[in-house]
């Protein structure tokens, strides 16, 4: 299929050759908003385009002057992508009334997935919540009316009140992704409540949480592999479709030749050409790794002198599972002790010759004999319950294969991925503390080409917490706007009363709402996020919206939740507000930025999510917006710009102080290239000349700060937290997602054809169970028993005794879901059949399940 050909096909309308990056050109397809394309033909189109645009395209001395003239009747503003939380890099351009993204190839992380290439049809899409919505049925049927703003916002603000002033502001509380998380906490801190509770207990809580026990660092991406320099790469269980920038950078890896290995139940799209796929069966990782650590430990493959001088691994640990310190010895210091080879005896870790790695011995203290032995010897001994024949039987991965991996990866010296989108069999944390100590093992830690911590942008918290005050994104940068200091919330928030390390465990909200323990939850705002298709218990999810006094929604489209809200407020989506944050996915430090590029479509009076919450909180508490500069001035929503403005210039002030910019001159530069580099990576910082933010300041693998949690400081592996397949007729149910997952992104009308909705099944298990590809069958989870139907792809690319489905791609159930949009009716939710069990300390829940199969 050639260009002549795609010009052809009724529903192209213009083929463009005619914007240029880096001298490569690349084509520019413009399709009529209204037209149908078949699969076949989208197929073949995105075939072609796609072998096509990566080919240089040489225009003739007509053609470069057309294209000429078209770049100057062009609008082109720099935009940054807001359907997932990956927030790469796009160029808006307007061409009279027709409109279109580019990937931004300038940019350090450029885009382009179907999400920005589907961007517009979210933007004018007919279901897209046109005005405020008051419930008139009871919660779950979907019933509604539209309202003004004025009367939502004022019956939403009298609620509010009477549950703070019964209840406390503590019992309100607010739930996100990443759409307005810099924000919330602000409008948390105006209103007084602590509960601002995410996605993460779904996402990255367990990797998080092993980066603060290793390496003292924080949330994805605090750490990431260095692609661009990698020379062996191990994704286990980690799937990079889902972010572009990523892709980009494992793409060029590749180019390099360097050696990919993805160790997953079913094969990502990354796993395809020279990328080797591993299928482990779920819940198993951990021992893989640890395997991995085996074979490392005993062929001597480690980084001994990395080890020694940047690790706790010689640290001497007592029977009781505590360091040995000169405390232990009656001494007056603190300081860990080592075996120094060089001289013969116990001295502080910093002042050793020759730390050793292997001493194990009996130390006399006051209270008598006590035997230690090195943190090294312990992990060891832990990795040799992992031989590569015992890590067969528990994984499935042939013993040849896990020692061959071990030692390509020792001797390349790799990196493996420390994880994000990781929620799967609810004992990730194991698995991400063994992968952290693997890159450590092999002193591939903040090198070029390992695993390395990302240069800070110092970009400022929009509130900030100490001495029992909040200081306000305002107190820190005088832009005009006369803010004072806030009240910390009195209450702790109620997911850190079960889960302290977590960055966010919404299901132990939902406890708080049903058991009113720690103390009564009545009020939960919904922006942005859809709970039904990212937490792991869904009845108990109804429940607990079902208990709750208020319920508000604010979204762009009608996510399952909408049915049980008493109020829907529509709001803007990302090409309809301002937007800025740290550069995600790329080592250096960086600023990512972006303008409002469009208004809202005819029809459509949505507004920002940001001026619906502080003019909720104005109505109902006028005295708690007035602390912050925010004042019935900004209850026209154009007048709320200036508030916007005044935001974003406190922040461009903050980051020209830290980094010694003129803001203005900063500012300049985001508003034309959409990013600021402000520093390039800079390799062996850390813990080479700054220590660590671990209680040793090394990298610790034998983690010290689990130890005040009661948690084991040496990662072991666990069987997941569901029941797991014994019978022909059960299966593990594992999920995932692509660059075409998302809540939102699934929802438009090219996602009908695009997005694959059948559950996998591989042709050993179909054949057994005599399923052909396209059968329906009944599913049953082995955990509560929920039954759904679904339709069975047949194919190799999912491992036997496993099936596969993508999270959030079907299964919704909103009764506002109509006409043509049943489509996404179809399929299942992989959260239908979870556990609902929760890793204990991480709070990370378990997003596969089990099933049982049944052939309708």
């Amino acid at each position: 299929m050639g260009l002549r050909e795609i010009k052809a096909l009724p529903y192209v309308q213009h083929v463009y050759q005619v914007y240029t990056f880096h001298n490569k050109s690349f084509i520019s397809i413009k399709f009529y908003g209204n037209m149908e394309i078949s699969r076949r033909d989208f197929v073949k189109l995105a075939a072609t385009v796609g072998v096509v645009s990566a080919l240089p395209l040489t225009l003739t001395s007509a053609a470069q002057q057309t294209a000429q003239k078209t770049a100057a009747e062009e609008v082109k503003a720099p935009v940054i992508c807001g359907a997932c939380g990956a927030a790469c890099g796009l160029i808006f351009v307007k061409r009279g009334d027709r409109m279109y993204l580019l990937p931004n190839l300038e940019h350090p992380q450029p885009g382009m997935c179907f999400r920005p290439a589907s961007a517009l049809q979210l933007w004018n899409h007919p279901l897209r919540l046109k005005k405020p919505l008051k419930r008139v049925g009871n919660r779950g049927e979907g019933k509604f009316q539209e309202v003004d703003w004025d009367t939502a916002l004022n019956e939403i603000a009298q609620k509010l009140r009477d549950i703070v002033n019964k209840y406390g502001p503590e019992s309100v509380a607010f739930t996100r992704h990443d759409v307005h998380s810099w924000i919330l906490p602000f409008i948390a801190s105006v209103l007084g409540t602590p509960n601002v509770v995410g996605h993460e207990g779904t996402c990255h809580n367990a990797p998080t949480v092993a980066r603060g026990f290793v390496l003292g660092a924080g949330g994805p991406p605090s750490v990431d592999p260095d692609y661009e320099n990698a020379t062996y790469i191990l994704l286990v269980g980690r799937n990079l479709d889902a972010a572009m920038g990523l892709v980009r950078q494992v793409a060029k890896a590749r180019e390099r030749g360097v050696k990919i290995v993805v160790v997953d139940p079913r094969a990502p799209n990354l796993a395809y050409s020279s990328v080797e796929w591993v299928p482990i069966i779920p819940g198993t990782d951990t021992a893989f790794v640890l395997s991995l650590i085996n074979v490392i430990i005993t062929r001597g493959l480690y980084d001994a002198a990395f080890l020694k001088k940047y690790t706790n691994a010689p640290f001497l640990i007592k029977p009781d599972g505590k360091p040995l310190t000169e405390k232990d010895l009656g001494g007056e210091g603190s300081a860990y002790l080592v075996y120094d080879n060089a001289t013969k005896s116990l001295v502080p870790h910093d002042k050793a010759q020759d730390p050793a790695l292997d001493y194990e011995g009996v130390v006399q203290t006051p209270q008598g004999e006590v035997r230690v032995k090195t943190a090294f010897k312990l992990l060891a001994e832990r990795a040799a319950k992992y031989p590569p024949e015992e890590a067969e039987k528990i994984t499935g991965v042939p013993a040849a294969d896990i020692r061959r991996i071990a030692v390509e990866f020792a001797t390349a010296r790799g990196v493996a991925e420390d994880g994000w989108y990781a929620a799967k069999n609810g004992n990730e944390l194991d698995l991400y503390m063994a992968i952290l100590i693997l890159n450590a093992l092999v002193g591939n830690i903040d090198k070029r080409g390992g695993l390395c911590f990302q240069e800070s942008a110092k970009y400022p918290n929009a509130v900030t917490t100490a001495a029992g005050k909040v200081v306000t994104i305002f107190q820190v940068c005088d832009v005009g706007i006369t803010a004072q200091e806030l009240p910390a919330p009195k209450a702790q928030r109620v997911d850190k009363v079960a889960y302290p390390l977590a960055t966010s465990v919404f299901d132990a909200l939902l406890d708080a709402i049903i058991t009113e323990k720690p103390y009564p939850i009545k009020a939960l705002f919904i922006v942005g996020t859809a709970p039904f298709t990212r937490d792991v218990n869904t009845e108990k999810l109804k429940q607990a919206l079902s208990k709750l006094e208020l319920v508000v929604a604010i979204d762009i489209l009608p996510q399952d939740h909408v049915d049980w809200c008493d109020y829907v407020l529509p709001d803007l989506m990302f090409l309809e507000r301002g937007e800025m944050g740290t550069m995600k996915w790329s080592l250096h430090a960086g600023v990512v930025y972006s303008e409002k590029v469009l208004d809202p479509p005819p029809g459509v009076d949505a507004r920002n999510a940001f001026w619906a919450l502080m003019e909720i909180i104005r109505r109902a508490f006028p005295e708690k917006a007035a602390a912050v500069g925010y004042t019935e001035k900004y209850a026209d929503p154009h007048a709320f710009e200036e508030y916007e403005e005044a935001i974003k210039k406190a922040v461009i002030i903050s980051l020209a102080n830290a980094w010694n910019l003129d803001p203005a001159r900063l500012e300049e530069e985001l508003k034309a290239k959409g990013f600021y580099v402000f520093k390039k990576k800079s390799y062996e910082a850390r813990p080479y000349k700054t220590p660590l933010g671990t209680p040793s300041g090394k990298v610790e693998i034998y983690a010290l700060r689990a130890l005040q949690y009661n948690r084991d400081p040496l990662p072991d592996w666990r069987p997941p937290l569901y029941k797991v397949p014994s019978a022909p007729d059960e299966f593990y149910l594992v999920n995932g997602k692509d660059q075409i997952i998302s809540a939102h992104m699934v929802m438009v009308k090219n996602a009908k054809w695009i997005v694959d909705r059948t559950v996998w099944m591989n042709p050993v298990d179909a054949e057994r169970l005599g399923v052909k590809d396209g059968d329906v069958v009944e599913l049953e989870g082995l955990d509560n028993g929920f039954k759904a139907k679904a339709v069975v792809k047949v194919t190799n690319r999912v491992r036997p005794g496993v099936l596969f489905t993508y999270a959030m791609a079907g299964g919704r159930t909103s009764r506002l879901l109509t006409g043509e949009y049943e489509f996404l009716r179809e399929g299942v939710n992989p959260e239908w059949f979870a556990s609902g069990k929760l890793e204990p300390v991480s709070g990370s829940a378990a997003t596969n399940a089990s099933v049982r199969v049944r052939r309708l």
